[in-house]
């Protein structure tokens, strides 16, 4: 590009060359109108993923940058746009998704007044779900901007970043020179002290466990982690409602998920005299068994969370944040991945004794009419591809999934790192987008799925390898079950979804999609699902399964 191209550039044509240098030529977008100027002469070296609600386009987004490790991009607009897609954010900045959000405004000459579609105070609307945002002082400032949000979304811990663009900002003249990317690189690494201690106190457990946090697999430490476990006979747990999965479920050291209840956590920790978390919140909760009662409650006098005594805690973690609230004993900041891959090296081998089984034997589920959600899953596990990537959303179901479910070292696992519904609908349609070599497998009740409906349609238009599969038990039970039985039948409407037909409402978006009702015809219609040229949707009705389990 000569002196004379580049000093007659607009922000646009700048900000499309900084988007190829950064190499975030896929854009994820629902566009109004404060972003059309934006996509006039579209080059044909982008790929643009239109989604039909933002809170989709955004979950999409938060699968495609799981994907690949490398913030996704999604442009919508930064008032209502950013509204409607604030669940979705929520759920990115609690995985620690990098994501470079730009947000429509409206032009600088209008904003003196209330115009249509104006983002007020458009850098405050997304916080605290954002890691950073800006707004530029000048038209010029737009493509120095989104690189510097860029640097910021990857940095550890990594999350979704946010700048806002008045509409005429993008054919304002660009600065003058040539686009120039920036290399920042992190330099943290653990401190040789840290491992050192840390490496010592393993040694000398004579139960030592580890905690698998999401973590160690965003950070590509997975086999490591197995390698540092059989290296020191250790049992691993999954952190509590862990997003990512970190440890084979199909290992025999592998002692399960654990409960996101403090009594229950420590249940189970208080079995081990060392215990090293890895990547992972100390610890993420739900809710406390007092909490269960439904009985008026008394004042308040109990203490705060606590893990047992008698176990030593170590936390190693990524974010100053985590480290700050943690419960452990002591909390190391340092990325959780690499501090698996050290220590390898620097503990002992310890002695290979077989640990009890942590789980019963699981009976085989039975065929009935209507179907179990167990023997849903049964049959589904049978069938999986062995490096099938599930993403599951089952408040009412999820001990089913993983005890009929193992996953195993070459299967990826992806959940709402949030508590917040919908991720799974639209991630998979993002990793598919990323990596169409994989099956992308969506296990998902209709109530969570209605939330990010709209990845369907985005699904079938460009045929992406994802099967949706609905467990459909007519309601939200994970909130029936709250209540005792009087109440449940007063708040009927509360949690009652009868009538909700997923496979009718899949074809009206184009997905191909079966309704089945009884086993006859469930496992080929599983095999076929999981080896269309395609998204398919198959709406698997199953019966009430009576109160959940942790």
């Amino acid at each position: 590009m000569t002196a004379e191209q580049a000093n007659s550039r607009t922000v646009r044509e700048a900000t499309l060359e900084l988007f190829r240098a950064l190499g975030m030529t896929t854009v994820f977008s629902n566009p109004s109108h404060t972003e059309m100027k934006l996509f006039e002469q579209w080059p044909d070296d982008f790929k643009f993923v239109m989604g039909l609600q933002e809170a989709s386009i955004v979950g999409m987004a938060d699968g495609h940058a799981q994907a690949t490790g490398e913030p996704s991009l999604v442009i919508i607009n930064g008032g209502p746009g950013v509204g409607n897609a604030m669940g979705s954010i929520y759920t990115a900045a609690s995985a620690h998704t990098p994501m470079v959000i730009l947000g429509g405004q409206q032009a600088r000459k209008l904003l003196l007044g209330e115009p249509f579609l104006k983002a007020s105070d458009a850098t405050q609307l997304p916080k605290p779900y954002i890691k950073w945002a800006g707004e530029p002082a000048r038209p010029q400032d737009v493509p120095a901007l989104i690189e510097k949000a860029y640097h910021i979304a990857k940095q550890a811990p990594a999350g979704p970043v946010f700048v806002a663009v008045p509409e005429d900002d993008w054919i304002r003249p660009a600065a003058p020179g040539p686009i120039k990317v920036r290399e920042v690189r992190s330099a943290v690494v653990p401190d040789p002290e840290v491992l050192a201690t840390i490496a010592s106190a393993l040694d000398g457990a004579e139960r030592p466990a580890l905690v698998a946090g999401p973590g160690v697999e965003i950070g590509g430490a997975r086999l490591d982690l197995v390698r540092l476990a059989e290296r020191l006979n250790a049992r691993v747990y999954g952190s509590p409602v862990w997003p990512r999965g970190s440890f084979p479920e199909t290992h025999p050291l592998f002692g399960g998920v654990l409960a996101p209840m403090p009594e229950l956590i420590n249940m189970k920790l208080a079995e081990h005299d060392v215990v090293v978390v890895l990547g992972s919140p100390t610890f993420t909760l739900f809710t406390t068994v007092d909490l269960f009662s439904t009985n008026p409650a008394a004042l308040d006098e109990s203490d705060q969370p606590a893990l047992p005594e008698g176990t030593r805690v170590l936390h190693v973690t990524d974010s100053p944040e985590a480290a700050a609230w943690s419960m452990a004993d002591a909390a190391y900041v340092c990325p959780p991945a690499q501090a698996v891959r050290d220590l390898l090296p620097l503990v002992r081998e310890h002695e290979k004794v077989a640990l009890p089984s942590f789980r019963e034997e699981i009976p085989v589920p039975e065929a009935t009419t209507p179907l179990t959600q167990a023997y849903l899953f049964h049959l589904l596990a049978q069938e999986l591809p062995a490096d099938a990537q599930l993403f599951e959303e089952l408040p009412i179901a999820r001990a089913d999934f993983h005890e009929q479910i193992p996953l195993g070292p070459d299967n990826g696992y992806f959940a709402t790192a949030s508590g917040a519904l919908g991720f799974p609908f639209a991630g998979a349609v993002g990793y598919a987008v990323a990596r169409p070599d994989r099956r992308a497998v969506v296990v998902m009740g209709e109530g969570s799925a209605q939330y990010t409906l709209h990845a369907l349609w985005t699904a079938a238009q460009h045929n992406l390898p994802v099967t949706f599969i609905i467990p459909n038990n007519s309601g939200y039970l994970s909130l029936k079950y709250y209540l005792d039985e009087s109440s449940q039948k007063a708040w009927h409407s509360g949690w009652d979804l009868s009538g909700v037909n997923m496979a009718e409402l899949a074809r009206g978006f184009g997905c191909p999609a079966e309704r089945i009702e009884s086993p006859e015809s469930l496992r080929a219609s599983l095999k076929a699902a999981l080896n269309a040229d395609g998204p398919v949707l198959l709406d698997v009705v199953v019966q009430d399964p009576g109160l959940f389990r942790l």
